[in-house]
């Protein structure tokens, strides 16, 4: 599981410290990762999470509107879309799905055929509800749900959590170098103020600003990579 510790010292690491100046304190190294590029890496991977909306709470409910309601991150973590809702089963049973699975071979094929009717009458249905994510936190279900539902369950995408643990395995060194880059762009900004040497009561440092060239470029690979293996977060209305 990625940390913000590793992650500073994969940065430090590569920018030479401590045989290398670096213009940045490892608070500020962590606060600018944790701010931005965990922000920005959160848009191609967001952390999946669930949560219940309970239909009859008034501090869930919005103000003013009938089929409206709060959705709160546990971890106060920003919500980027809506992936899916679930509601109990009750409605398909009204439309005739089996209670039960087939005991036997020979109930299959009434059982595939009652589970293929039963929702396509929910399609026609007004049991057939879609939703729509408003930002930064409300669903929208339409048409309204009946109040024997209670609840329901959201699946939605958020940013990925400040501890960095929702990064997934495989993306950890991705990850890493997104960090770095944001960080050597950060130090060639720096430095360029500053010109060829920083003047300090123990004579003048040379400092080398190209490394924000460096940092531009590797970024720009890794975003690129990103873009093109995952799809970048896009709110839609889906049912």
């Amino acid at each position: 599981m990625l940390n913000i510790n590793e992650v500073l010292s994969y940065i430090k690491d590569n920018l030479g410290f401590p045989f290398v100046q670096i213009e940045l304190t490892d608070e500020k190294i962590i606060e600018y990762v944790t701010d931005h590029t965990r922000r920005e890496f959160s848009y191609y991977i967001p952390n999946v999470a669930k949560t219940i909306i309970h239909l009859d709470s008034e501090a869930q409910k919005v103000p003013g509107s009938a089929n409206e309601w709060y959705l709160f991150d546990p971890q106060g973590l920003e919500i980027l879309n809506v992936k899916e809702f679930y509601t109990s089963a009750s409605d398909l049973y009204l439309h005739g799905h089996p209670p039960m699975g087939p005991l036997s071979y020979g109930e299959l094929k009434e059982f595939a055929l009652a589970v293929e009717m039963a929702g396509t009458l929910k399609m026609f249905s007004s049991f057939d509800y879609t939703c729509e994510f408003r930002h930064p936190n409300i669903l929208r279900i339409s048409p309204h749900p009946t109040s024997s539902i209670g609840t329901i369950t959201v699946e939605y995408e958020r940013q990925q959590p400040k501890d960095l643990s929702g990064i997934p395995n495989d993306l950890h060194l991705d990850f890493k170098k997104l960090a770095l880059a944001d960080i050597m762009i950060v130090l060639g900004r720096i430095r360029k103020k500053y010109g060829n040497n920083m003047r300090t009561p123990f004579g003048e440092i040379p400092l080398d600003e190209s490394v924000g060239d460096e940092g531009k470029d590797m970024k720009n690979t890794i975003v690129e990579k990103l873009e093109r293996t995952f799809i970048p977060n896009i709110v839609i209305d889906h049912g």
